[in-house]
């Protein structure tokens, strides 16, 4: 077996968290981060996808704020629409630019219940681009 070496943070993200259904464990992008390169696995149900959620800076450090967790969207520049961060399917490796995300604590939710077969997705992270 290879042994490979990674030049950023590898991300190993529990579907669901514990005790869930749809929602990941949450996660921090690590500072200076310029790419996500996603790895889904195999998903329960015909058609399942996940999409990217980000926790309002309404929660901080020192508070204990209800959780509000919002989707993700970005501007396309070119003609102002915006495009949510959703749709990625089973199977697949999606890289995402972190400008994309605006960085700070994000989860995926899947379009259906995993909590029959727990997974990982796991993320490889690029402070180079």
């Amino acid at each position: 077996m290879a042994i490979w070496a990674w030049d950023g943070p590898v991300g190993r993200i529990t579907m669901p968290v514990s005790g869930g259904t749809v929602n990941s464990t949450p996660f921090p992008v690590p500072k200076g981060v310029k790419t996500m390169q996603v790895h889904v696995p195999a998903l329960v149900g015909t058609g399942a996808t996940i999409k990217l959620q980000a926790l309002s800076p309404v929660v901080l450090v020192e508070t204990a704020a209800s959780e509000v967790w919002t989707d993700v969207v970005t501007m396309n520049l070119s003609d102002g629409s915006m495009v949510a961060l959703d749709g990625l399917v089973e199977s697949t490796c999606v890289t995402i630019p972190v400008s994309a995300t605006g960085g700070g604590n994000l989860r995926f939710v899947a379009s259906e219940d995993q909590s029959s077969v727990p997974s990982t997705i796991h993320i490889a992270y690029n402070r180079d681009g």
